[in-house]
């Protein structure tokens, strides 16, 4: 059994809601779907959880955007939404910022399931939080006595709900989160989670051209990763699946022929990957993920002398370099680690 999670951009608009709905029936195999909010269809669009943070402000237009935005695709995919939308545009003023966030992917599941003729599955029901975090047990528990009688559902990702039943958000980029626990708790042989790009890079690309797919890599390797700044998954969606054992799939929902990131616990990075993030004393931290580490620690300090940045070396492991670099240099320096780890390795 697969467990899938579809990000903002492959849910933006109804043709983008029909591609995600023929590649969950395409296998069979994946049974549930978890969905966020839709997300921007083109340059300067807003996000619909924007619209609606801006709601519970009291913003009216605002509300109306985001309400528009459902009723348009809901137009289009042929699914009644109107009792939905009409309580949302009631509730969302008054029910706090928590709450109108979280209709998003409330309407988005909803509308989707509908779509597909699959079973609509509340995250407030099986999504249990306890001071801002999910509570495993109690959400493990919840999420295999709903999901387990079921052939197919969606559930809507980012939120969950208290002891008391008060609707709460994840930090953004939750439904990651959400994704990965219904993935362990139902034990599924493979977690999907389908983007906009094709898995993880070599490096950011918006920085660094001639960028390459990474084919694999490990959790422990993921991790690092993601606490370097790497913004490819919510770093605490890694240890439900890593505890299970359960690999992740990292897709792109507009090319799904393409063969994407493998995440696990028994696949290092062979293709290295570069990364890194700002420090507060205005200094920058640089990681290069490698297997061959050790013996490439002087072909990267070559590189980034040709380029005049001078590192302070904080260190070689087996699998990785770590260095600090003055943070204007930053770029040049990514740059240029890519050039002799990755383009001319």
């Amino acid at each position: 059994m697969i467990v899938c999670k579809f990000g903002g951009t492959s849910l933006a608009d109804a043709a983008r809601i029909r591609q995600i709905a023929a590649i969950l029936r395409k296998d069979p195999a994946r049974r549930f779907a978890v969905v966020s909010a839709p997300g921007k269809r083109f340059d300067g669009d807003e996000k619909v959880t924007d619209l609606l943070l801006r709601a519970a402000q009291g913003d009216q237009t605002a509300l109306g955007a985001a309400l528009a935005r459902f009723a348009e695709i809901s137009a289009h995919l042929g699914v009644g939404m109107e009792r939905e939308l009409r309580r949302a545009g009631e509730e969302i003023p008054v029910c706090g910022a928590d709450y109108a966030a979280s209709r998003g992917e409330y309407l988005c599941a909803y509308m989707t399931a509908k779509y597909l003729r699959w079973e609509f599955v509340d995250a407030a029901e099986v999504i249990c939080l306890r001071d801002g975090t999910a509570d495993l047990e109690h959400t493990y528990d919840r999420l295999l006595r709903r999901l387990k009688p079921l052939k197919n559902a969606v559930i809507p990702g980012f939120y969950g709900a208290t002891a008391q039943g008060e609707i709460r958000t994840f930090p953004r980029g939750g439904s990651d989160i959400t994704g990965a626990l219904v993935a362990g708790a139902m034990g599924a042989c493979l977690y999907e989670n389908w983007t906009d790009v094709d898995g993880l890079m070599s490096a950011d690309p918006r920085l660094v051209e001639n960028t390459v797919c990474v084919p694999a890599v490990s959790y422990r390797q993921m991790r690092l990763l993601s606490a370097m700044g790497a913004q490819v998954l919510h770093p605490d969606s890694l240890l439900p699946v890593m505890r299970a054992g359960i690999p992740t799939a990292l897709k792109n929902s507009f090319h799904p022929e393409r063969p994407g990131t493998r995440i696990s616990t028994a696949h290092g990075a062979k293709t290295p990957c570069l990364t890194g993030r700002a420090l507060e004393s205005g200094a920058a931290l640089l990681a290069a993920l490698t297997p061959e580490a050790m013996e490439l620690t002087g072909k990267a300090l070559a590189a980034l002398k040709e380029t005049g940045v001078r590192p302070r070396w904080l260190g070689a492991w087996s699998d990785r370099l770590l260095l600090r670099v003055k943070g204007r240099c930053f770029p040049e320096a990514l740059r240029a680690l890519h050039r002799a780890l990755v383009e001319e390795i």
